[in-house]
């Protein structure tokens, strides 16, 4: 039975389904009723102090901005490994405390990738960090190839939306030409999922493809102008590595892909069935291009100088009580590594406090809680602070796929990520709060924190397939994700604005400090409603379950 199955198929509106028609099931109601007039216990009292000295550390100038791999994030994992072994927690890595992580960097080391277009006319060659920009390659060293060009739309295969792009294409031994998104017609989370590179690029391989080529649409340029990427064109390109060592990401097979500029992508639609512009119209009428040939072939060549590391997750277990639910985990998890240090002059480091120093110092608080409680869940808890999210959730994907319990027995996970504490608030936000029973745990737990549950302000971010939480949906355990809402207890705060200022002026920058922008009367209220969802799911008779028919629990929920 797959993680998280053990109430697969339940409905949003089912309950209890029997008919209580004898005296034995008129005093079962009876027993019902009066439990539920019983008050569940009062929800302990967070110590906001706690979490102050957590995130004042965690977020300090000394440990660099906790980049993956450095002595600034191993400083940082051993004081969590620490407070972990402090409140009396098992450790549960391969080593103590610490699950090593081992990664592979590679950079470009004077091998930066090349792209000539060859056509009738001649060839053109773009310039690396002009027109196009490509990440070095975690598979080979050394990788090149010449092929023809075929445009193949938004690259999607999704037959229960009624959407191939390469049907009636063959696409076998050529390098496919990929708008990025989605159709406007696919749900916003099922599309994401759908438009994310990872699903492009196996649906490009599975086709026998031989390499890519992304474009951007004008939406998309207006949202991630190519010009941000370009200024990343030197950025190293991190995978995690199995004991084969293989890139736990790697697709064989695909040269690596090129992101291309706008006025280039026109150039290799030049003299092709439709130009760029009439796709770009056509999606704007609402239609999905259909792909066909392009009039030329392709030569790229790629290099890229390895590096191996480490950088550990660190795992903490508080063992269950109950003798049948022991051996079913809740896994809590937080990033702890963030974006390490800028160039330039004055402060460059990105002490990235509320991002994610804050949802370490939640997990670690709650994680007090439970041990402070003198009551015992009767499952078992994870508790998880994970590297390398930063460099796209890789130490939560080594996790998830390298427990160091049976995967199967994972549950359900509660991820912490930049929770926004930056003013008390009335409301939470929960992603991933639809796809699964979790989201009515949410509710309930909300209700007894005093708080509500307000719906995904920002839909278009697609937020449920952005973090660490992610890792575990593509395992089949059903997950979710809180941030604060928008909704402050002091009328006069504008929720909104200033969460947008946060975005604007801090996040992924130096001045996300451990300053006054982080309240931890919000960060009290946060750890109370984080405790109160896993202490639910903890103690619960069923584990966590997909709704019927949910895509991501159809899709990720198989067996395994």
């Amino acid at each position: 039975m797959s993680a998280g199955s053990g109430w697969r198929g339940v409905s949003k509106t089912e309950r209890f389904p029997m008919k209580i028609t004898t005296l034995t099931g008129a005093l079962f109601l009876g027993v019902l009723v009066a439990c539920a007039t019983l008050q569940p216990a009062p929800l302990p009292v967070p110590d906001a102090e706690n979490m102050r000295r957590h995130v004042e550390y965690l977020a300090s100038d000394e440990l660099a901005g906790r980049e993956t791999g450095t002595e600034g994030y191993n400083l940082a994992a051993e004081y969590v490994a620490q407070q972990f072994e402090a409140m009396g927690l098992q450790p549960a890595g391969s080593q103590g405390f610490m699950q090593p992580v081992p990664f592979r960097r590679a950079s470009w080391g004077g091998r930066e990738p090349t792209m000539v277009l060859r056509g009738n006319d001649g060839d053109i060659t773009f310039k690396f960090g002009e027109d196009f920009v490509a990440s070095p390659s975690t598979v080979s060293e050394h990788s090149k190839t010449t092929a023809p060009l075929v445009f193949v739309g938004f690259g999607i295969e999704a037959p229960e939306y009624g959407i191939d792009d390469y049907a009636g294409l063959d696409v076998h031994g050529k390098i496919v030409v990929i708008l990025s998104g989605r159709p406007k017609t696919m749900p916003s989370e099922v599309g994401a999922h759908y438009a994310a590179t990872r699903t492009k690029r196996q649906a490009a391989a599975r086709q026998g493809a031989v390499g890519y080529i992304l474009l951007n649409t004008p939406q998309r340029e207006q949202r991630s102008p190519f010009a941000r990427s370009a200024k990343h064109a030197g950025d190293d390109n991190f995978d995690w590595i199995d004991a084969d060592n293989v890139p736990g990401n790697a697709i064989t097979g695909l040269h690596p892909g090129i992101y291309l500029d706008m006025p280039p992508a026109r150039q290799l639609f030049m003299g092709a069935a439709r130009s760029l512009d009439t796709i770009f119209t056509e999606i704007e009428n609402g239609l999905t291009p259909a792909g066909f040939p392009l009039p030329y072939s392709a030569s790229l060549t790629s290099g890229a100088s390895h590096e191996t590391l480490l950088s550990p997750n660190v795992v903490a277990m508080l063992p269950g009580s109950d003798p049948k639910l022991k051996d079913e985990y809740v896994v809590f998890t937080g990033h702890l590594d963030h974006t390490g240090t800028d160039d330039g002059e004055g402060d460059q480091i990105n002490n990235g406090a509320q991002d994610n120093a804050a949802g370490i110092a939640v997990m670690l608080e709650t994680a007090r809680l439970f041990v402070e409680s003198g009551r015992a869940p009767r499952r078992s808890l994870l508790f998880v602070a994970v590297t390398a999210e930063e460099k796209g959730l890789l130490g939560s994907d080594y996790f998830a796929q390298h427990p160091p319990v049976p995967p199967s027995s994972m549950v359900a996970n509660i991820n912490l990520d930049m929770p926004m504490l930056l003013y008390p608030f009335r409301d939470i936000i929960a992603f991933g709060a639809e796809h699964s029973t979790l989201g009515e745990t949410t509710a309930r737990a909300a209700e007894r924190a005093g708080l509500k549950m307000s719906p995904d302000p920002m839909p278009e971010q697609v937020i449920f397939v952005r973090s660490d939480h992610y890792s575990f949906v593509r395992q089949g355990v059903p997950a979710i994700y809180l941030i604060t809402g928008r909704e402050a207890l002091d009328r006069a705060v504008h929720g909104t604005a200033m969460q947008n200022a946060f975005f604007k002026e801090r996040y992924h920058q130096p001045a996300d400090e451990a300053d006054e922008q982080v309240d931890y009367v919000a960060a009290e209220q946060f750890a109370q409603v984080n405790y109160a969802i896993a202490r639910e799911v903890a103690d619960a008779r069923r584990k966590p379950a997909w709704y019927e028919g949910d895509f991501f629990g159809e899709l990720f929920s198989a067996p395994r």
